[in-house]
């Protein structure tokens, strides 16, 4: 999905949609509540994060299980969430692979693209790791990441499972999240469409209008 206000303001992707009903699970935090701390740098690219905490999670484990298993949340969805990030550098590297992921895909198109996608630095963007579903009030939609292409900011949340609605069964992660928005990223940066996205995409994107 594609949104633009006045030039470009953000675009965000991978969104959720949460009705606003007694039955929707709206922003329930599988990690707890975010903490501040302070920002890092990934280990091989110097990408600025923050992890709000997510990267050593403390949550009353016990409530929020009894929570989980009372709507149903399989074990195995339990135990990824219990796991997560699965150490405390894994988000910095989360980081990495997913600029050296996209970077290879670009590059591999060869030509204009690729030369673009060499010069993009990973200095300029930075990441925060959100709770939990955010808001997004403007297009008034809860979204599970999104990309600010003003300030160069990628948001993604921790991890969220659905346990009702539509989506009912859909685990979004962070790792995968990254790699979408940091692919959004290089495509604004190198002045091709982020989304939608093609088959062969970026190589087949269209230029960004």
């Amino acid at each position: 999905m594609l949104k633009r206000v006045a030039l470009i303001t953000f675009f965000f992707s991978l969104f959720l949609c949460i009705e606003a009903s007694a039955n929707a699970q709206g922003t329930f935090e599988f990690l707890g509540s975010p903490r501040p701390v302070t920002d890092k740098f990934s280990p091989r690219f110097g990408i600025r994060y923050n992890t709000q905490g997510y990267d050593q999670p403390q949550a009353n484990w016990t409530k929020k299980i009894a929570k989980m298993q009372k709507k149903g949340v399989p074990d195995s969805v339990i135990n990824q969430i219990l796991a997560y990030p699965g150490s405390a550098d894994a988000i910095g590297e989360w980081v990495d692979e997913a600029f050296e992921s996209v970077r290879n895909e670009f590059s591999a198109c060869g030509g204009t693209l690729a030369q673009r996608a060499g010069t993009i630095s990973p200095r300029a963007v930075s990441i925060t790791i959100m709770p939990s579903a955010f808001y997004e009030p403007y297009w008034n939609v809860y979204v599970a990441g999104v990309f600010y292409p003003t300030t160069r900011e990628i948001k993604v949340l921790n991890i969220y499972y659905h346990w009702s609605g539509p989506n009912t069964g859909w685990l979004r992660h962070a790792k995968d999240l990254l790699k979408w928005e940091m692919g959004n990223y290089f495509a604004v940066e190198s002045r091709i469409q982020p989304e939608p996205r093609p088959a062969g995409w970026p190589c087949t994107a269209p230029p960004l209008k």
